[in-house]
């Protein structure tokens, strides 16, 4: 019995757990990305107007960023979070914000 449940984890459970984070991973990656790209740190229906009035009405509906959470990172800086109208601040000096980069900064896409 012992010997089938040790089976049936390495065999189901364990290449399911490091596919989902695998995936977790790349999506927080493109979550910051895309943040960084469309919505820059600032007020972002301020932008949408300027790209909108900049570049026509068919362009504005491709920069609109209506996501509900954005993810700030600078280097060497705290981490802003916004959920909807709130904010989290992550301290760049916290050691598990440490180890999360240490880990992103391995994986090359």
């Amino acid at each position: 019995m012992k010997v089938n449940f040790k089976g049936y984890v390495l065999k189901k459970v364990l290449p399911t757990l490091l596919l989902l984070s695998c995936i977790l991973v790349g999506v927080i990656k493109i979550d910051i990305i895309n943040t960084k790209a469309l919505s820059p740190l600032g007020n972002t229906s301020e932008n949408y107007k300027l790209v909108s009035e900049e570049f026509g009405e068919d362009f504005s509906n491709f920069i609109k960023d209506n996501s509900f959470l954005k993810i700030y990172k600078e280097p060497d800086k705290d981490i802003l979070v916004r959920l909807g109208n709130e904010e989290f601040k992550i301290s760049g000096e916290s050691i598990y914000i440490k180890k999360i980069q240490e880990v992103l900064g391995n994986i090359k896409f």
